[in-house]
């Protein structure tokens, strides 16, 4: 029977490790995603917002490919340009399903989804670095169910941070395989730094730090440091090359608009304390004043520490790394030091993202030695066990966070008010300071609001007939009774023209930056339209070649490999 079962889960083994992947990915959304509810926390309104913005943009233009800069059915429809400054490449397959399943169900397919893709990424990188597929599986499901990436997406909110944990298992590959000398594999530094770019700037930062942090693995094998220097150098660059479309615009946008409103905070105080980090991981605590790593990564951590002399060289550096991470996240760091260059992480516990993954990789080798599962009798009774627990711990997470929560809570959201939270949102953030004042009025969408007259009224001479969004703008239609100029309820951002009755006008701005522009007598049609600037096109175009040429090397070396395989056959 035993010999049977082997060979039916090595000829087998990915199929019922996806199959597997899959019937866990059902498990992680429970019990929320069966209830028809999702829990906003504090940023996931913002979040719905950017994902019902792509999809009405996919709607309006047909074009189910390119991201706009505006969202002008999202946000209050004001003509908000977040995907100028906040990367949606990684959402775009949200927004199909949206167009396809909107609301609730559709916004849960797609964690499914991602927890799948997650989980298989964690477990194909961990199959590189550990001794068996059995132990790769362990470390996928303990990564995948740490309870920080729980709290990050059932409790924050935090869906671009939650996305990233999908990328960081091919950093760590990346830099792990330069350090060992493989170095043909280097490229997959470069596309986990791109794609992470692509889906959250802060996190960005993080990994670039971490990467700087593990470079320590050098000290595993101390030759041909030039070498390895040039494939660091080369990933850095390549990964520039991949998120060129997102990135160039940013740093255009930024030159442009100057500073802008996004909360600032003192790091020294947003970081966690050793103790309520260690007690609320002992606890599983479920509210986003309670960071933690959760019990089952401090257990197989401390599992580790104890069977240290047994452990592989690679398998304590996995430990000592992750202990640095977390100490990264405590107030123990003299982070007073570092305010002015790693500000903008804005909470140092945010290091224990990069802590997950190698004290999954260790805590999954711990168990294997401690359970002494050298067998496949042995190792086929220990892996369902540990899955069991690692699921059952999330699972009791969040029936917790259900029940505290509670059905009325004004953050639970149900597909009749899905729409309501997915267009509403107030976020200021990438507002220029200077423009904020002016907010208010802005999200009327009124022009006769914005022309109010010192003394409250809005003035006779000027109605406005009628407001639509399309494509990277909007469109209004007003009347006047005389020749004027006007304010419109829009902020200038580089890239946005304006046409009246079809001739493009040049705005004047004032000091808060609104737009002013002149209408004449009569009925006057308004565009206010974004349109690619040339940073734009030229960086998508080298982003586009980037990626083709790199799927391209990548296919061509993947056929070279089959050859050579069939031809030793």
């Amino acid at each position: 029977m035993t010999q049977l079962m082997r060979r039916v889960v090595t000829k087998y083994w990915w199929q019922l490790e996806l199959l597997s992947f899959v019937v866990l990915s059902l498990i992680w959304i429970l019990p929320w995603g069966f209830s028809g509810k999702i829990y906003l926390g504090d940023d996931l309104g913002f979040h719905l917002n950017r994902i019902q913005g792509l999809a009405k943009a996919i709607q309006l233009s047909g074009n189910w490919w390119q991201i706009p800069a505006v969202s002008t059915a999202a946000f209050s429809g004001w003509g908000y340009p977040i995907n100028l400054f906040y990367p949606a490449a990684a959402l775009l397959p949200a927004a199909w399903l949206q167009t396809i399943a909107s609301g609730v169900g559709g916004y849960y397919v797609f964690l499914v989804l991602l927890n799948v893709l997650t989980l298989w990424v964690a477990a194909m990188v961990a199959a590189r670095l550990l001794p068996s597929r059995a132990q790769a599986f362990l470390a996928a499901v303990i990564y995948g169910f740490a309870q920080y990436r729980f709290l990050d997406f059932f409790v924050r909110g935090s869906l671009a941070e939650g996305i990233v944990f999908t990328f960081l298992p091919l950093i760590f590959y990346g830099v792990y395989s330069i350090t060992i000398g493989d170095y043909h594999k280097w490229p997959w530094l470069a596309v986990g730094m791109a794609l992470i770019a692509l889906t959250h700037v802060i996190s960005l930062v993080l990994s670039s730090v971490g990467v700087i942090i593990m470079l320590s693995l050098w000290g595993l094998r101390r030759k041909e440091l030039r070498v390895r220097g040039l494939r660091f150098g080369a990933a850095a660059g390549l990964a520039v090359l991949l998120s060129l479309s997102f990135l160039g615009p940013l740093v255009e946008q930024l030159r442009h608009v100057g500073k802008l409103g996004i909360a600032q905070y003192t790091l020294a105080d947003s970081a966690t304390h050793l103790g309520d980090l260690l007690w609320n991981s002992l606890n599983d605590a479920v509210a986003s004043n309670a960071i933690n790593f959760g019990v089952l990564l401090l257990v197989t951590s401390v599992l580790a520490i104890i069977v240290w002399r047994q452990l592989r060289p690679f398998d304590r550096y996995c430990l000592v790394l992750g202990g640095i991470f977390v100490f990264l996240a405590t107030n123990l760091f003299p982070w007073p030091l570092f305010q002015g260059l790693l500000g903008t992480i804005q909470f140092p516990w945010r290091f224990l993202a990069m802590a997950d993954f190698p004290l999954a990789l260790v805590g999954a080798r711990a168990v294997m030695v401690v359970t002494r599962a050298k067998t496949f009798q042995r190792t086929l009774m220990v892996v369902p066990v540990v899955t069991a627990i690692a699921v059952g711990l999330s699972f009791s997470a969040s029936a917790t966070l259900y029940r505290s929560v509670g059905p009325n809570n004004a953050k639970v959201v149900t597909n009749a008010t899905y729409l309501a939270n997915a267009t509403r949102d107030t976020t200021t953030d990438y507002v220029a300071q200077r423009g904020l004042v002016s907010m208010a009025a802005v999200r009327t969408h009124s022009i006769p609001v914005m022309n109010t007259q010192p003394n409250g009224q809005q003035p006779a001479s000027l109605q406005q007939l009628a407001v639509r969004p399309v494509a990277n703008g909007l469109v209004y239609t007003v009347k006047s009774t005389t020749a004027q100029e006007i304010k419109l309820p829009q902020l200038d951002y580089y890239g946005y023209h304006v046409f009246v009755n079809g001739r493009e006008q040049t705005p004047r701005l004032d000091s808060n930056g609104v737009v002013h522009i002149h209408v004449n007598t009569g009925t006057s049609q308004i565009r206010y339209v974004y349109q690619r600037t040339t940073v734009q096109y030229l960086t998508s175009g080298l982003t586009w070649l980037a990626w083709i040429s790199l799927i391209g090397v990548g296919c061509w070396r993947w056929l070279q490999r089959q050859r050579r395989l069939t031809a030793k056959n």
